[in-house]
């Protein structure tokens, strides 16, 4: 069983991305990236909106970038909107530690990615099963 390291203060991408979860030790996290002047069209839109991310943006429904097309992304901001952007972090950590593996250190798919649709992917979020 590989447990990916698990570091809050990168906390979860504008887009849901769980940077808290990444193997690139070495980067800070999308929204430090994007403070630092990134160019992610998704950060600068929140930035823009004044929202903490997409779960919290009126538009989201309704957007069309295709990053947020991903079953993985779509299920964690469905997530952040049913329970907060903490609890996810807090799921993530939880699954993090009974296994469930995000990404691989190679980057290949993990857990949530080889999951058919996003409703099995939320599932797999909120119960580790």
């Amino acid at each position: 069983m590989t447990i990916m390291s698990f570091c809050k203060e990168r906390g979860i991408g504008y887009c849901g991305l769980a940077c808290v979860v990444c193997s690139n030790t070495d980067c800070l996290g999308c929204v430090s990236k994007i403070a630092d002047g990134a160019d992610c069209t998704i950060g600068k839109c929140a930035v823009q909106k004044g929202v903490d991310g997409c779960y919290a943006c009126p538009d989201y429904e309704s957007c069309n970038e295709d990053m947020l097309k991903n079953k993985r992304i779509r299920a964690f901001n469905r997530y952040a909107q049913d329970f907060g952007k903490d609890a996810l972090i807090e799921r993530l950590y939880a699954n993090n530690q009974n296994g469930i593996v995000y990404h691989k250190p190679d980057d290949s798919a993990g857990d949530y990615d080889v999951l058919e649709t996003e409703d099995e992917v939320y599932n797999l979020l909120q119960h580790g099963v």
